[in-house]
């Protein structure tokens, strides 16, 4: 059942530069790391992050090369850096490797669907994000079946798709249009508006629209994940006082993202 006390639990934030003197309580904040992160425009070096009780996030696909220089940067951490959030499965054996101290959340928001295959990353990792592509019935499910508390979507905008090509600088190139590295287009066919943002390791497309999960509450949750890309401090104080803010959406929590398929006789009628 969903409890319904208000949110008890702290709140993790993907910070950017504008909100890093935010005073909210309960508040974590997490740092889109440089050379390591994608889909953010504001990026931190380790060596800078000087807020007690901080997340790393390290959300882009590693190679080789990235993962050599990554447990270089990674050995010698400081006491405020408390946990690493990630999207690629390796950063598991990197902190296995260098004895990390740290708690683990894995956040590749489209691989969290079910109940089944958030456990079994929980046998690795402290906690993991609950996707937005399913319903809020779902979601409950998960919540009171999982094995550890989790990372639940609160507010914000949600990563549509992540390519490691550079979709803004081919489409400027082809087509001899002024973009910058962060972009605002208009799909025609579903009639949507996506926030594009580009860095040298790739590109992500973002629903230009917040999702709104505030009003979801449960005991097995760890943290309330806010995505601070393009949130102001006065919406962010919204947030936390549960105040209504303008163009929000529900995403799936009441919409199923599979459908039954017509059969065969269906489609030549």
């Amino acid at each position: 059942m969903l409890a319904k006390e208000k949110m008890k639990n702290k709140y993790l934030l993907t910070v950017t530069r504008d909100l890093l003197d935010v005073k909210v309580k309960n508040l974590n904040f997490l740092f889109p790391i440089e050379g390591y992160s994608v889909g953010f425009q504001d990026v931190f070096k380790i060596s800078e992050i000087k807020k007690e009780d901080a997340y790393l996030y390290i959300n882009r696909l590693l190679d080789k090369e990235s993962i050599i220089s990554l447990k270089e940067e990674l050995k010698y951490l400081k006491p405020n850096i408390v946990g690493i959030c990630f999207n690629d499965l390796g950063m598991i054996r990197i902190a296995k490797e260098l004895n990390l101290q740290v708690k683990l959340i894995y956040m590749n928001n489209h691989n969290t669907t079910n109940k089944a295959s958030i456990n079994a990353y929980l046998e690795d990792v402290d906690s993991a994000l609950i996707s937005t592509d399913i319903t809020e019935e779902e979601m409950t499910i998960i919540l009171n079946e999982a094995k550890k508390p989790l990372v639940l979507p609160c507010f914000g905008l949600v990563e549509v798709m992540c390519s490691r090509r550079h979709l803004l600088t081919n489409f400027q190139t082809e087509f001899g249009l002024d973009l910058k590295n962060e972009q605002v287009l208009f799909e025609n066919n579903s009639k949507n508006a996506f926030r594009v943002v580009e860095n040298e390791y790739g590109t992500v497309f973002y629903k230009d629209k917040y999702i709104d999960y505030r009003h979801i509450h449960h005991e097995n949750i760890l943290f309330y994940y806010i995505n601070g890309l393009h949130l102001s401090k006065e919406n962010l104080e919204k947030i936390v006082k549960n105040e209504k803010i303008e163009n929000t959406e529900t995403g799936f929590l009441n919409q199923k993202t599979y459908y039954r398929l017509k059969e065969m006789n269906e489609c030549k009628k």
